[in-house]
C-alpha cells in the first residue's frame, strides 16, 4: 500500500509539472500575441519559441511563431515553424497554404505544389488551394493545368469574384478571349471595383483592336481614385499607344513639300536640263515615341508614291499626265537620330528622256510600315503624310 502511495505522488506531481509547464506556454503565447499587435516581432517570435519549449506539440505556437518569422522576414525560419506544425497536424489546409506561400517566394515550385495539392487533400471544401494552385501555374506559364484548378475554385466558391478572375486569366492566357469576357465580367459584379479584373478586360479589348471599349476601362480605372487603378491605367495607356508620325521637320528637308503640279526643269534647271539627270531629295519626319532604328533606316519599310484621295487629296487632281516622274520612287537610304526621335529619307527624282518630267510635290505620300523599340506597329490613323494634307493621316 505503501508502495502504491509512492507511485501516485509521483504520477500527480509529475501532472502537476506537466499542468505548469502548458500554463506558462500559454501564458508565452498570450504575451507573444501582445508583442505582436505591437508590432515586437523579435520579442513575439521568442515568446513563441518559449511556448514550444515548454509544450512541443503546441501546434498554433508554431504557426504563430511562423507568423512573426515572417513579419521579420526570415521565410526559411517561418518555413520551418509550418513544416514543424504539419508534422504535428497534418489537416490544417490553411497552414499549407502558407507554407506554399513561402515556398512560392523563395521558387521552391515543385514544394509548393506539393503543399497545395496536400491542402486540399486536407479540406476538399476549401476553395483557397485550388485557387492559389491555379496562380502558381499561371506564373509557371501552364494555363491549361491552372484553369482546371481555378474551375474547382469556382465550383467550391461560386461567389468569389477571385476565382472568376482567376478562370478568366487562364482562358486569356490561351487566347480563348470570348469565354475570359463574361467571367471578368461576372467578377466584377461580384466584387466592387476589383481593378485586377478591370485591366484584364481591357487588355483583352486592346488585342482584339477594340480601342475604344479599352478607352472605357481606363476611364473607369482612373474613377477609382486608387494607386492601383492609376497603375493599371497607365499599363493599359501603354498597351494601347502606338507609334505615330507627329510632323515633317521643313527646315530640315531639301523637299518643297507643299508644291503642287509642276516641271522638274523648273525645279533645278541646272541639273533636270539633261535627260535621265536625278536629284536627291530629302523629308525629315518627327516620330511620337522612340524607334527601332533598324526597322526607321530599312528602305523596304518606307513607300513613296501617288495619293488616291481622301485625306492625301487626289495625286495631280487625278491627271496622271504620262510626264509625271512620281513612279516607282525608291528611299536610296534612311538616316535616324534616336535622341531627337527623327528620320531622314533621302529619295532621287529622275528626269524622263524629252526633259518634259513632272511631279505633283505636295500630294507626294510618304507611308512608314516599320516599327518603334518596343516592336509595336505605327497607328494606322498616322503613319502617311504629304504636303496638301500638311499633317500625318
Amino acid at each position: 500500500m505503501e508502495s502504491q502511495s509512492l507511485v501516485d505522488k509521483m504520477f500527480s506531481a509529475l501532472s502537476s509539472q506537466q499542468n505548469i509547464r502548458e500554463s506558462v506556454a500559454t501564458s508565452a503565447v498570450s504575451s507573444g500575441l501582445s508583442l505582436m499587435e505591437k508590432k515586437k516581432y523579435k520579442e513575439a517570435a521568442a515568446a513563441f519559441r518559449q511556448a514550444t519549449a515548454l509544450k512541443p506539440d503546441y501546434v498554433d505556437a508554431y504557426n504563430m511563431m511562423a507568423q512573426a518569422y515572417q513579419k521579420l522576414g526570415q521565410n526559411k525560419d517561418a518555413t520551418r515553424a509550418y513544416v514543424i506544425s504539419l508534422k504535428l497536424d497534418n489537416t490544417q489546409s490553411e497552414v499549407h497554404v502558407n507554407l506554399a506561400n513561402l515556398y512560392i517566394d523563395q521558387k521552391q515550385y515543385t514544394e509548393a505544389q506539393a503543399s497545395l495539392k496536400a491542402a486540399t487533400r486536407a479540406d476538399p471544401t476549401n476553395a483557397l488551394p485550388h485557387y492559389t494552385l491555379g496562380l502558381l501555374l499561371q506564373q509557371l506559364e501552364k494555363p491549361a493545368e491552372a484553369e482546371a484548378e481555378f474551375r474547382q475554385a469556382v465550383r467550391l466558391a461560386p461567389t468569389d469574384g477571385n476565382a472568376y478572375y482567376g478562370l478568366a486569366t487562364a482562358l486569356s492566357s490561351q487566347e480563348r478571349y470570348s469565354e475570359a469576357v463574361p467571367l471578368l465580367q461576372k467578377a466584377m459584379q461580384l466584387k466592387k471595383n476589383f481593378a485586377p479584373a478591370m485591366v484584364e478586360l481591357g487588355r483583352i479589348y486592346a488585342k482584339q483592336g477594340e480601342e475604344a471599349k479599352a478607352q472605357e476601362v481606363i476611364t473607369s480605372l482612373k474613377a477609382l481614385d486608387t494607386d492601383q487603378g492609376d497603375v493599371f491605367a497607365a499599363d493599359l495607356e501603354e498597351l494601347l499607344r502606338k507609334p505615330r508620325l507627329l510632323a515633317v521637320i521643313g527646315e530640315q528637308s531639301t523637299l518643297k513639300y507643299k508644291t503642287s503640279t509642276m516641271p522638274l526643269l523648273a525645279i533645278d534647271p541646272s541639273v533636270y536640263i539633261k535627260p535621265g539627270a536625278s536629284k536627291e531629295f530629302s523629308m525629315t519626319f518627327q516620330f511620337s515615341t522612340d524607334m527601332d532604328t533598324k526597322s526607321v533606316t530599312n528602305i523596304t519599310n518606307w513607300k513613296i508614291g501617288r495619293s488616291s484621295g481622301g485625306t492625301g487629296g487626289l495625286y495631280d487632281n487625278g491627271l496622271y499626265r504620262s510626264s509625271d516622274r512620281a513612279a516607282f520612287i525608291m528611299p536610296s537610304r534612311v538616316t535616324y537620330n534616336p535622341v531627337d526621335r527623327q528620320a531622314t529619307v533621302y529619295f532621287p527624282i529622275t528626269q524622263n528622256e524629252d526633259l518634259s518630267g513632272t511631279i505633283d510635290f505636295s500630294r507626294l505620300t510618304f507611308k512608314f510600315k516599320g516599327v518603334d523599340q518596343t516592336g509595336k506597329s505605327m497607328d494606322t490613323t498616322a503613319d502617311e503624310f504629304n504636303g496638301w494634307a500638311n499633317k500625318p493621316f
